[in-house]
C-alpha cells in the first residue's frame, strides 16, 4: 500500500515551493514585460496573453530545464563527488546563459532566496544543503529552478508535477505584475492564467525532451527587451 504520510508530505512540498507568495523577491522583476508595456506592445489581456505564452516556451528551454535537470540530478545514482561537480556544471550554464545584466542579477539573488527557503524545507537531503551553502561560499551563483529542483528531486516529487508546478508558478506571479503594470483587472489575469494553462502543459513536454545542451536557447525580441528594461526613463521593476 502507497505511503499516504508520504505522499501528502510530497504534495506539500510542492505546494509551499510554488506559491507566489514565497518570499524569493519575484514579485519586483518583470523579465522584459516592462519594456514591452511601454512601447504598446502589451496594453491589455490579449496581448499579454501572447508575451506570456513565448515566455513559457522559452522557459522550456531555461527556469523550467533547469528544474527537469536537477531533478534528474537529485534521483540520480551518482556518487557525490559526481553530482557536486554535475550540480556546478549546472549552476554555471544556468549563469553563463543569461546574458542581460539585471536578469543575470536577478536570478542569483531568487536563487539564493530559494536555495534558504529549500534547506528549510527539505532540511535532510545532501544536494539541497550543499547548494545552499555553496551559494553562500560563493562556490554557486544560485539559480531558483535549480534550488526547486533538487528540493523537489530529494522530496520525490514526480519529475513532470515539478515542472508543471515551477511553469504555473512563474506564470501566476508574472500574472500578478501584470495585473498592477499594464493594468489588468484581476478576473482578467485570473482568465489569461488560465489561458495559459495549455501553453504550461506545452513547455512542460518540451523541457522533458530537451538536452543539458539546448539549455539558455531565448527568444530574442524578449532577450532584448531585457537589456533595454535597465535603461527605461520610469520603471516599476527590475528585468
Amino acid at each position: 500500500m502507497p505511503n499516504t504520510a508520504t505522499e501528502l508530505r510530497t504534495k506539500l512540498i510542492t505546494w509551499h515551493l510554488t506559491d507566489s507568495a514565497l518570499p524569493t523577491g519575484s514579485f519586483a522583476h518583470s523579465a522584459g514585460m516592462e519594456t514591452f508595456i511601454q512601447s504598446g506592445q502589451i496594453d491589455d489581456a490579449k496581448s499579454y496573453g501572447r508575451w506570456l505564452a513565448t515566455y513559457l516556451y522559452q522557459a522550456s528551454f531555461n527556469e523550467a530545464l533547469a528544474v527537469r535537470l536537477s531533478m534528474d540530478l537529485a534521483a540520480s545514482e551518482l556518487s557525490d563527488t559526481e553530482k557536486i561537480s554535475q550540480l556546478s556544471q549546472l549552476d554555471q550554464l544556468c549563469h553563463a546563459s543569461q546574458t542581460p545584466r539585471q536578469v543575470r542579477q536577478s536570478m542569483n539573488a531568487m536563487g539564493k532566496r530559494m536555495a534558504r527557503v529549500v534547506a528549510i524545507t527539505v532540511s535532510d537531503a545532501f544536494l539541497v544543503n550543499e547548494y545552499a551553502e555553496g551559494i553562500s561560499e560563493n562556490r554557486y551563483h544560485g539559480n531558483p529552478g535549480i534550488a526547486a529542483g533538487l528540493a523537489f528531486g530529494c522530496a520525490g516529487v514526480s519529475t513532470i508535477d515539478g515542472v508543471h508546478a515551477y511553469l504555473l508558478q512563474m506564470a501566476n506571479s508574472m500574472t500578478q505584475n501584470a495585473i498592477r503594470a499594464i493594468p489588468l483587472g484581476q478576473d482578467a489575469g485570473q482568465r489569461t492564467l488560465v489561458g495559459a494553462y495549455e501553453h504550461i502543459e506545452r513547455s512542460a513536454q518540451l523541457a522533458m525532451r530537451h538536452t543539458i545542451a539546448e539549455l539558455g536557447v531565448v527568444a530574442p525580441a524578449i532577450e532584448i527587451s531585457q537589456m533595454q528594461h535597465e535603461g527605461l526613463h520610469a520603471r516599476m521593476f527590475m528585468s
